[in-house]
């Protein structure tokens, strides 16, 4: 059997919080990698979590829940210097089957910032996305 790789801790909190929520479980999550010795063929310059909707959650409820969350970050924190994104990823998974995931991903508005204000900037924006969600906003009830 496979072991399960741990969870960064940066980006822990958040993964914590999300999955407390009960609207949502986290399968997959990244911190963030902007240090030039860190990246690879893939842009490591972002921090996600990728998750799905909880035991009896409809996909519909966590679309209204997610798009709540990124609306309510966006009123109280603006759109600099962190990119709060959500959207749904399709993954071919065989023959003509795909998985559909959801993925909350922390950008920084700005490629061009050094790295350690790229990984505070991410940093805070965690936490201020931690808040939010621990806060029970916004709420959705069980479909």
């Amino acid at each position: 059997m496979k072991e399960i790789e741990a969870i960064e801790p940066r980006i822990l909190p958040l993964v914590e919080a999300l999955n407390q929520t009960g609207i949502v479980q986290t399968f997959s999550s990244c911190e963030g990698h902007y240090e030039p010795h860190e990246q690879t063929l893939a842009d490591r310059n972002l921090a996600f979590v990728r998750f799905v909707p909880a035991p009896g959650m409809a996909i519909e409820q966590v679309e209204m829940w997610l798009t709540e969350v990124l609306a309510m970050f966006k009123d109280r924190h603006g759109l600099l210097p962190m990119h709060l994104l959500g959207y749904q990823a399709y993954t071919p998974i065989g023959e003509g089957q795909t998985e559909r995931t959801f993925v909350l991903e922390l950008r920084p508005f700005s490629r061009f910032e050094p790295p350690d204000t790229k990984r505070t900037d991410t940093d805070r924006a965690i936490g201020q996305v931690v808040r939010l969600v621990r806060e029970g906003l916004p709420r959705v009830a069980p479909g």
